[in-house]
Order: C-alpha cells, then sequence, then structure tokens
C-alpha cells in the first residue's frame, strides 16, 4: 500500500509538470507565432498566463489522474504483486 501511496505522489508530479509543459508550450508558440519580431518575450509571457490561469483545472487533474490510476492499478508500479504460486 506505502508503494502506491509514493508511485501515486510521483506520478501526481508527473502529470503536473508535464500539463503545465503543455499548456504553457502551447500558449507560447501560439503567441510567438502571432508576433515573430518579439516571439521569445511574447511566448514566455503567453505561456505564463496561460498556465497561472489554468492552474486549478491541471491541479485537479493531476490530483484524480493520479489518485485513480494509482489505486486501480492502471498506472506502471502501482499495480498489485503477484501473489507466489504455492
Amino acid at each position: 500500500m506505502l508503494r502506491k501511496i509514493v508511485m501515486g505522489l510521483v506520478w501526481f508530479v508527473v502529470f503536473y509538470f508535464g500539463t503545465c509543459f503543455i499548456v504553457g508550450g502551447i500558449a507560447g508558440g501560439i503567441a510567438g507565432s502571432r508576433d515573430p519580431a518579439h516571439a521569445q518575450e511574447a511566448g514566455g509571457i503567453a505561456g505564463r498566463e496561460a498556465v497561472l490561469e489554468y492552474r486549478p483545472f491541471i491541479l485537479g487533474g493531476s490530483i484524480l489522474f493520479a489518485f485513480a490510476g494509482s489505486m486501480t492499478g492502471i498506472l506502471p508500479g502501482t499495480k498489485p504483486k503477484p501473489k507466489p504460486k504455492s
């Protein structure tokens, strides 16, 4: 059970930062393509603002997926150990 909890926390971190990276990257890419002269600055600002705006949803979704996935054993590292055959 402790292994499932630890792996659930690890998966939460992976989901949270992965989703932040994806949301920020998409928003930054769109903003950078709209203003090519200042693409890096516009992309950074837009990415940061998008992550801040959607942070409650990213946090809630990450908690939900990590908890449900680790408790059901769907996520890697959370499957129950097979019982030895006697």
